[in-house]
């Protein structure tokens, strides 16, 4: 998703070359994951999780755990009655068995998530697997988007290893680029650098 972005920014959140056994690399991940999301989203903004599970069409994790990648990060049910649920064919894997994605949409608050928890959950995602029911398929997974309506930002933790914030107008994630200049990804800084130096002429 990012590269195909010209107004993002890609976080580094755990130490280069830190195993996911390392339970310092794994806490700074977590650290700076809430940090970053706490930046993005106000009090007061209007969000959308979105939730992809992405599996085989025999795979039976709808029949057996209906809105569980849900039930345990939304605080009321009178928010997670909002969710939304849409059902999306995939092409075929490599054994045949077609793929499919649930795609979860919840309209929310900030003051609605343990957001904390979904972000954990996400770095840990081989050791919570089985949150969303999904363990013993090898071929299954799943990736979370906080979508802000409020300020166009979208913000996508990937995994233990980086974060990308992607908003609609470079101007709204300009702080995050001088508050976390140092969490920056080694590999885009110099393109990230470039992007906010040209803003800056241009403006």
């Amino acid at each position: 998703m990012f590269p195909a972005w010209d107004k993002g920014l890609r976080f580094e959140l755990s130490e280069p070359g830190a195993h996911i056994d390392d339970a310092s690399g794994l806490k700074q991940a977590i650290h700076r994951s809430v940090a970053l999301f706490d930046e993005v989203f106000r009090d007061e903004d209007d969000l959308l999780v979105v939730a992809d599970v992405f599996t085989k069409k025999s795979h039976d994790f709808f029949e057996k755990r209906p809105l569980t990648t849900y039930r345990t990060f939304v605080k009321t049910q009178e928010v997670l009655d909002q969710v939304r649920h849409e059902l999306i064919t995939e092409p075929r894997s490599s054994d045949g068995d077609e793929m499919i994605t649930h795609r979860f949409l919840q309209p929310c608050r900030k003051s609605d998530l343990r957001y904390d928890l979904m972000l954990e959950t996400k770095c840990f995602e081989q050791e919570r697997l089985p949150i969303t029911g999904l363990m013993k398929e090898p071929d299954s997974r799943f990736q979370l988007y906080y979508l802000n309506k409020t300020r166009n930002i979208i913000y996508h933790l990937f995994s233990e290893r980086g974060c990308d914030i992607i908003a609609s107008d470079i101007e709204q994630i300009r702080p995050l680029y001088e508050m976390y200049t140092d969490w920056i990804e080694d590999d885009h800084r110099t393109l990230m650098d470039t992007r906010f130096k040209q803003t800056d002429a241009s403006s």
